[in-house]
């Protein structure tokens, strides 16, 4: 059975802003070519992280160790830097 949603513009809104705060204040970076919708509709279809449904927030705190180790979170949405997700996304270096 599919679970059918209706968030408003203002709940995605304030998600969409703690996704950025997050970003900011972790010194990460987003994904420039998904968008935050995908996730954010995700989270709230999920009420849980969209890439591990044990994880209860999103951004969940896993996600900064996991940019720090491996240069983007489980989900690849937060980078550790423009550099690294061109590096693995596209494959290019500069």
């Amino acid at each position: 059975m599919v679970k059918i949603i209706k968030t408003s513009q203002r709940v995605k809104d304030r998600k969409r802003r703690e996704l950025l705060d997050f970003a900011r204040d972790n010194n990460l970076v987003i994904h420039p070519g998904r968008g935050y919708d995908y996730y954010i509709d995700s989270y709230f279809l999920f009420d849980a992280c969209p890439c591990d449904l044990s994880r209860k927030q999103c951004p969940c705190p896993e996600s900064v160790g996991e940019c720090k180790e491996q240069g983007h979170c489980k989900c690849k949405l937060f980078w550790r830097d423009h550099d690294t997700f061109k590096k693995v996304f596209v494959g290019k270096e500069e």
